[in-house]
């Protein structure tokens, strides 16, 4: 991560004779990221044929981005982000053909003692809560719980994207280990997004609650206009093992489509690797009839350095109307 401090004194741009309200500021600009490269073979179950590629964001999905800050005085800064997905296999930006080129985060905030406001596109909470619920992180290629919740080809069982346009946020401070989040999107379509969170992060637990409306992106049809999730979730850090359990449940508008996600899975530290296994099932309840998608995932993960790290993953797939699909890669990741 490259870091650059600007100091900037009126004293000394504009002469000795400054009254001393005008003191000196600092700012500082960060350049931050995770490059994630996989080779395997990829098979939702349901689909045809197994493919062999080579992809980005096996664990990670990958992307750059720029924050800074500015100190204000008396406690409040300002601060802003530019953060934009990239495939590293093919150059291209984004996530996917169409995606904004700075489609993870595009914000400017304020920030003191009383917590943090920011407004622009800003990443949806229950992305990263979904992700710290569940051993084997955000990869949305790997983690049962993350293919089940944020995947089309897995059913997809929470409607919206992983960020929203045209939004606003509030951060408290954290009171004894947990902060509330409050999100509202406005993305001009006539579907407000909404969300509240509460998260406690404090010693060996992690635990999250969250509640959310979305009524515009991904999963938002002309027969589903707007849905709501609901979900709960949590990681206990023992010595040799950590333990992670999440329970979501989702009725869409006005279908009546409703699915319900159990997820639960452990991790093992070995030395400077790792090994995480996880399981989730979702049950759908629908007009044309209900079905159930089991998924099971098993990374090893290994540390070449604090900031570079390699691994093999597998995905078991299992939808109840259709065959096994199998997914194994192995993965190369870089932080910076």
């Amino acid at each position: 991560m490259l870091r650059i401090t600007t100091f900037i004194s009126a004293g000394i741009l504009l002469g000795s004779n400054i009254p001393d309200v005008a003191t000196a500021q600092e700012s500082s600009v960060q350049l931050y990221g995770i490059l994630d490269v996989v080779v395997g073979s990829f098979k939702p179950s349901g689909t045809s044929g197994s493919s062999q590629a080579l992809l980005s964001g096996g664990q990670t999905t990958s992307y750059y981005g720029f924050r800074g800050t500015e100190d204000l005085g008396g406690g409040l800064h300002a601060n802003f982000a530019i953060e934009g997905y990239l495939l590293t296999n093919t150059g291209q930006s984004g996530r996917f053909a169409g995606d904004n080129t700075y489609s993870r985060n595009t914000y400017v905030g304020l920030s003191g003692l009383w917590g943090e406001f920011r407004a622009g596109r800003l990443i949806n909470p229950l992305y990263f809560i979904t992700a710290r619920s569940n051993p084997i992180g955000g990869s949305t290629r790997f983690s049962p719980l993350m293919v089940q919740i944020w995947i089309a080809d897995f059913g997809r069982a929470v409607t919206g994207d992983t960020s929203w346009d045209s939004a606003v946020s509030y951060e408290s401070p954290s009171i004894l280990g947990a902060k509330l989040t409050l999100q509202y999107g406005i993305p001009g379509t006539g579907s407000h997004d909404a969300l509240a969170a509460i998260v406690y992060d404090q010693g060996p637990l992690y635990a999250s609650a969250a509640a959310q409306r979305t009524g515009y992106g991904p999963g938002i049809t002309t027969a589903i206009t707007h849905q709501n999730a609901y979900f709960l979730g949590g990681t206990y850090r023992f010595e040799y093992v950590s333990l992670s359990a999440s329970f979501d449940h989702t009725l869409a508008y006005p279908v009546g489509v409703s699915t319900n996600t159990w997820q639960a899975g452990f991790a093992i530290p070995i030395g400077t690797s790792s090994v995480a296994v996880s399981w989730a099932r979702t049950d759908l309840s629908a007009a044309a009839g209900d079905r159930h998608r089991d998924t099971a995932g098993l990374t090893y993960d290994y540390l070449l350095s604090k900031r570079t790290d390699t691994y093999v993953s597998y995905l078991y797939d299992k939808l109840s109307t259709a065959g096994t699909g199998n997914s194994f890669g192995v993965g190369l990741r870089h932080r910076f």
